[in-house]
Order: C-alpha cells, then sequence, then structure tokens
C-alpha cells in the first residue's frame, strides 16, 4: 500500500528529525545567551561558551532552513 504525500511528511522518522533540531536550536541559543550574560565578569570562560554556541546557532538556523518534510 502506497503511502500519500501528507503521510509522507508526517512520519514518526520527519517528525523525530524536527524535533532534535529544534532541540539543538534551543540549547544553542541558550547557550549563546549565557555566553553573553557571563561576557562582563568572566571574560575567557564567557568566549568559551560563545564562540561554540555561535557556531552551533547558525547550524541550527541552516538546519532548520533546509529541513524539508
Amino acid at each position: 500500500m502506497a503511502k500519500t504525500s501528507l503521510e509522507k511528511s508526517h512520519s514518526k522518522i520527519s517528525n523525530f528529525k524536527l524535533t532534535m533540531i529544534c532541540l539543538f536550536a534551543t540549547f544553542s541559543t541558550s547557550a549563546l545567551w549565557v555566553g553573553l550574560t557571563l561576557l562582563h565578569d568572566y571574560k575567557i570562560i564567557s568566549l568559551y561558551i560563545l564562540i561554540p554556541s555561535i557556531i552551533s546557532t547558525l547550524l541550527s538556523i541552516v538546519l532548520i532552513r533546509k529541513f524539508i518534510r
């Protein structure tokens, strides 16, 4: 039995991928805000948080834009 395009686009795998991408975006954006908050008092620690979180936030934006159901 062939699946319709709606069934394919809302499959468990597709929903799981989208959920993981959104969780990744949430954590990376949260880390970005933590790094910005610490920037004034703890510059070195803040940079260790900021640099990877900026990269991962940009990566999550690309992943969300490229996601096709």
